[in-house]
């Protein structure tokens, strides 16, 4: 009888992996759907009255999965008369994709279907509120009317892309889109907002942010203060992240009533992991504004040294709890 695994869904390259990989007593098995493409066998078999799922030969029977951020397969990678690629395609996605409904009695981390639901912004917003969080006035629209009201309503605005990226065409390549202020005085140009709709949020005056990562009832607050050009209109540590102008370190006074509205809003989301992105104003206010269901940790790790990936690789070697 062969023991329960852990199973991965990533691609290979993933720099997450090692920060978990390292702290488990037991092999991981990594599913990047792009390996079907390259001719690794996936099977479900449903044969006297059982249900197996076969992996490159292996059968799979999962304590916990890790759903990280899996590439999908590309066109490219296909070798079959290019008339027959977006067949080819949706028959992989759904092959592959069955995969995240097969299991349901292993622990999640996250359940694929939940991830969706909490990626949806106006849903964290509204949850926040009802837990109590501080949360800045907000706007999700593709109104213009709305937009200018809005934006006249406070000194400085900030403007959020509701999708943070996007691919150039042609290039295969993602551009990063970020945060940027807007003042009052000086109305940014809505004419296209009916096609491409903006998150509108009043301004925190901010001492800095807090990155929080959630891994389960544990907590990792750490403090984040982008040094760049506060003239430059972008109000968003990310850009920070990729200058190498970043200062990141534990929050050590982060207040018990925030982590444990933190711990909450991820249980509620149906998650198990969260990177919630906090703003600490001038008073010492901590402000809601996002929740990454599943955010980018690594960066936090290797510059604070908090344990985040040996929480994960406990919960992963736990599994579900019955």
């Amino acid at each position: 009888m062969t023991s329960k695994q852990i199973v991965v869904v990533t691609d290979h390259k993933d720099a997450h992996l090692p920060y978990v990989q390292r702290h488990l007593a037991e092999p991981m098995v990594i599913f990047d759907p792009r390996d079907i493409a390259h001719n690794k066998t996936l099977s479900y078999v449903y044969t006297g009255g059982k249900q197996q799922v076969l992996y490159d030969g292996i059968i799979l029977d999962p304590k916990s999965i890790w759903f990280r951020k899996p590439r999908t397969v590309d066109a490219d990678m296909l070798d079959i008369d290019p008339q027959f690629h977006d067949y080819a395609l949706g028959s992989l996605q759904q092959h592959t994709m069955a995969l995240l409904t097969a299991f349901d009695d292993a622990l999640w981390v996250s359940d694929f279907y939940a991830l969706r639901r909490a990626s949806d912004k106006p849903h964290q917003i509204g949850l926040a509120q009802k837990l109590g969080f501080a949360v800045p006035d907000t706007l999700f629209t593709s109104d213009a009317t709305e937009a200018k009201a809005f934006i006249g309503n406070y000194e400085t605005t900030i403007l959020k892309p509701v999708v943070p990226f996007f691919e150039t065409s042609g290039e295969g390549l993602k551009k990063s889109l970020f945060s940027t202020k807007v003042s009052s005085k000086k109305l940014p140009d809505l004419s296209g907002l009916h096609q491409t709709p903006v998150i509108f949020q009043q301004a925190i005056d901010a001492a800095y942010d807090v990155r929080v990562s959630v891994v389960g009832d544990k907590v990792f607050a750490a403090r984040v203060v982008y040094k760049g050009d506060d003239n430059s209109g972008v109000r968003d540590w990310r850009l920070g992240h990729y200058e190498g102008e970043l200062s990141i370190v534990p929050d050590d006074k982060f207040p018990k009533d925030i982590e444990q509205k933190c711990v909450e809003h991820v249980s509620r989301l149906g998650l198990n992991f969260g990177a919630i992105d906090l703003v600490v104003d001038k008073k010492g206010i901590y402000w809601f504004l996002e929740n990454n269901p599943n955010g980018q940790w690594a960066f936090v790790e290797k510059e604070t040294g908090q344990p985040i990936g040996k929480a994960l690789a406990e919960m992963l070697m736990v599994g579900k709890r019955t």
